[in-house]
């Protein structure tokens, strides 16, 4: 009796060695897929207040609103640029703690079938979704050690350039019953803390225009 406990005994340890690695790896995908869902839910709240915030500012009242975005000149329009990154940065800056913000997109919503946008005060095809051909104003981290000209301010100690600056002023009017649609998109590179060879690159975006007054 003895012998067969023992064989028994054996066997179970044999199982749990088999599960155990089995087990460890379902736990540590479901905890990485939890915090990557948490992260994605973050970037979308950013996105909803830099989208609500660009859609309250909209062109800004700038009696040139055609000028190009030249962030560092203390008359450029483009003001409403850094609001609107400033609004994003310190929601997802705190949230996204194994994440790093890899660029910010302010765009005009696009039909995605060249460079023709939709009507404005009509609803965006594809529900807005951000598409290489509107017109963007994209924004990068500057890496550290670069000393090329960048525009003059930073958000929890990480400065931002642009790579594009063709969404000027005048194509974000707000006036009834006109109001452009506006679109704040956010990429950013997850890594797993717990399973360092998972990365994946997620985007979140957000269209929004004024809500008519009357």
């Amino acid at each position: 009796m003895m012998r067969l406990r023992d064989t028994r005994s054996g066997q179970a340890m044999v199982e749990m060695a088999m599960l155990l690695p089995v087990l460890l790896l379902l736990f540590l995908g479901a905890s990485t897929a939890a915090n990557l869902i948490d992260d994605n839910n973050a970037a979308a709240q950013a996105t909803r207040a830099g989208a609500r915030l660009a859609a309250e500012l909209g062109n800004g009242g700038y009696p040139a609103p055609t000028v190009p975005c030249q962030l560092g000149v203390n008359t450029d329009p483009c003001q409403i640029d850094k609001d609107i990154i400033d609004q994003v940065l310190p929601i997802v800056s705190p949230q996204l703690t194994n994440a790093k913000v890899t660029e910010i997109d302010i765009y005009q919503p696009s039909g995605c079938t060249g460079t023709t946008p939709f009507s404005s005060g009509t609803c965006p095809p594809n529900n807005g979704a951000y598409c290489t051909s509107a017109f963007v104003n994209a924004y990068t981290p500057v890496c550290a050690g670069i000393t090329e000209w960048i525009d003059s301010y930073s958000v929890n100690g990480v400065s931002y350039t642009k790579l594009s600056a063709n969404y000027s002023l005048d194509k974000r009017s707000q006036t009834h019953p006109n109001e452009s649609e506006l679109g704040v998109r956010l990429v950013f590179t997850y890594t797993s803390p717990a399973l360092t060879f998972f990365t994946q690159t997620d985007t979140q975006y957000t269209v929004m225009r004024l809500a008519p007054t009357s």
